[in-house]
């Protein structure tokens, strides 16, 4: 003769399995996310490098040329999107960069800069 199970028993079992699912499921989707966090910090890591190498280019035109640069502290995004948006230097060279100006006419912008700036 068959044994029968309980509903209580069955209900139990049910919601067990579903929790052991729910678990399953969440951790794959945490093990992913893990995944993509470091991938994110990698990239960020590499992209603030670069930017870093960039914002030296623009030191060292601005040494060859004897122009007082003085970047904010590299943490300071805004100032530095400020910086980059109101000098009239760092304006000519991103044109430049952008390939807005020929490497002449950027030269004669800077010179133009140099002989409005007061001599040291």
């Amino acid at each position: 003769m068959s044994k029968i199970i309980p509903y209580s028993t069955l209900l139990r079992q049910q919601q067990v399995s579903f929790l052991r699912h729910k678990n399953r499921e969440y951790r794959e989707r945490e093990d992913y996310l893990v995944g993509l966090r470091k991938l994110f910090f990698q990239v960020e890591g590499q992209m603030r490098q670069a930017e870093l190498q960039q914002l030296e280019v623009f030191r060292e035109v601005a040494g060859h040329f004897n122009i007082d640069l003085k970047l904010p502290d590299l943490g300071d995004r805004v100032g530095l999107q400020e910086m980059f948006a109101t000098n009239p230097f760092l304006a000519a060279l991103r044109e430049f960069f952008a390939g807005g100006l020929t490497a002449e006419e950027c030269h004669e912008k800077i010179l133009a800069l140099q002989d409005e700036s007061p001599a040291p």
